[in-house]
């Protein structure tokens, strides 16, 4: 297998440090009108260092969390961490107050760092840790200004290695309490190469950062992969539509990394032919597969433009799978093949590989997973047999290597002893035209049926005006899937609940 050569750096700081000498004056990131050159960036992080260092005694090795939302003071405040081998711990913005202050205190944080829009959240909460808020007017918070202000500037860590921590990126907690994955410089350097070699990414390149800060997107591909090739990154304080084409069309964006369901939204605008939007290079998405319909809908309105799905977890190293453009249409439902560098195996409960269209449980080789969850010794043990990661995720493999994604190992429902797979199902309701957005989960039987033990039901968003019934998915479903697996229940809703990285939140529904 081709394996994927990194940047020649020994950590991300070292590629931060160099930036300005490397690319000049190009513009390294864009928000709120105004944008900045890598000089001018580099500049304000270096006074933001000095900042951590001199007003609050941050040390190297000691981690701060970032509770805000997509904005410049974010990426400044990630750089400014990075170059001092402190340690950045970002903090799911959609979290209750009082959970995201435990997930600073689960890692100690010395310093959390917040933002007006979070602030209603927080206030009340008991921070365990001093405070620095942007556009927040209160008594105790330091404006994040001042750090910008800041006079002096710290010099960056020296001898920083592949195994020093990075990040702390806690899972997104769909169940249970979020679980803080160990993120190194060499994981991220890794990711990197693997995102330029997946996506084609190269210094030309403006990224339209919709996807949340916090997110694995951003922190482990953006970010470092723009800073290593020159390219910007262009920031969307959130993923309303107006806004985004307006920044597309103002700074000449090639790239959108985001869900489906955003993807269907824009395919639907009816006046995207009436905006300049010949910049786009790339729609790249993940979190779901993408209906087939709105992918004929992108075809239509982005004549030219390659369609990415993606594939990767928290606990990933990098993402391990992009289906190219060329197949987009002919496997809709596929995450692709696997990159180079990635090896993966799909085992079945004896943990033997399984056999083209059988179903097994995906695993990834340890060398492309986080060595650990910060706080939680053994739980990665939990998870690993040997040199293989158990990701909980069905999957079945065909002939010619393309993967594809069945639902998680508790999405398997047992329906009269039959197994059914959410995903399967959802695949198939997927077809139907009327369909923007599916999820299929596993009901308690009671009454006279309680005897089998769970029932399948599906719950859809169909596409606006469209005139769907039950009882015309039962029937869509009857042709396709057998008897035990069409849906029993069917219920309508106007959304589904969904993670910021476009997971569905299924004990919700």
């Amino acid at each position: 297998m081709t394996e994927i050569e990194s940047p020649p750096f020994h950590n991300i700081t070292e590629l931060w440090e160099t930036a300005p000498e490397r690319h000049g004056d190009r513009v390294g990131a864009a928000y709120d009108g105004r944008t900045y050159t890598y000089p001018e960036l580099h500049a304000m992080t270096e006074r933001i260092s000095a900042a951590f260092t001199d007003r609050f005694g941050l040390r190297r090795g000691q981690f701060i969390a970032i509770a805000m939302p997509n904005c410049i003071e974010f990426y400044l405040a990630y750089w400014a961490a990075v170059r001092m081998g402190i340690v950045v711990v970002p903090v799911n913005t959609r979290l209750l107050g009082r959970d995201m202050v435990a997930v600073a205190e689960d890692v100690d944080a010395k310093l959390l760092l917040t933002h007006d829009e979070l602030w209603p959240s927080l206030e009340g909460q008991d921070r365990p840790a001093p405070t620095v808020g942007v556009d927040i007017a209160a008594e105790g918070v330091i404006p994040f200004a001042e750090l910008v202000e800041h006079e002096g500037a710290a010099e960056p860590a020296e001898g920083l290695g592949p195994d020093d921590l990075a990040l702390i990126m806690h899972t997104s907690g769909t169940t249970g309490r979020p679980k803080g994955a160990v993120v190194t410089h060499g994981d991220l350097l890794f990711n990197i190469a693997v995102a330029r070699r997946g996506h084609d990414l190269d210094s030309n390149d403006a990224h339209l950062l919709v996807a949340p800060m916090f997110h694995c997107t951003a922190l482990y591909t953006m970010l470092p992969a723009s800073a290593w090739l020159g390219s910007s990154v262009v920031i969307a304080p959130a993923p309303d539509l107006n806004d985004i084409l307006d920044l597309i069309e103002r700074h000449r964006c090639t790239t959108l990394f985001s869900v489906p369901t955003m993807f269907h939204f824009l395919a639907s605008r009816p006046d995207l032919g009436e905006r300049d939007l010949d910049s786009l290079r790339l729609l790249a998405y993940a979190g779901a597969p993408m209906p087939a319909g709105t992918i004929r809908k992108l075809r239509a309105a982005f004549p030219g433009v390659k369609l990415h799905n993606f594939f990767g977890l928290t606990e990933t190293i990098a993402m391990t799978h992009v289906l190219p453009d060329v197949e987009a249409d002919n496997r809709p439902d596929s995450v692709g093949r696997p990159l180079p560098g990635i090896p993966q195996r799909i085992l079945d409960e004896d943990g033997e590989d399984v056999r083209p269209g059988e179903v097994g449980e995906l695993c990834f080789h340890t060398s492309n997973v986080v060595r650990d969850y910060w706080n939680r010794p053994g739980l990665m043990d939990e998870s690993t047999t040997g040199e293989w990661f158990h990701t909980g995720d069905l999957a079945t493999v065909d002939e010619e290597g393309y993967v594809y994604l069945k639902g998680r190992e508790k999405d398997l429902i047992i329906v009269g002893g039959e197994n059914v797979y959410a995903g399967e199902v959802e695949r198939i309701i997927r077809q139907m035209p009327e369909v923007a957005d599916v999820a299929v989960v596993g009901a308690p039987a009671t009454g006279i049926r309680e005897a089998m033990g769970e029932l399948v039901k599906a719950v859809i968003v169909t596409e606006p005006d469209a005139a769907l019934t039950e009882l015309d998915v039962k029937r869509f479903c009857n042709d396709k899937l057998a008897g035990y697996a069409v849906p029993q229940i069917v219920e309508f809703r106007d959304s589904l609940p969904r993670t910021p990285s476009g997971k569905v939140v299924k004990h919700e529904l």
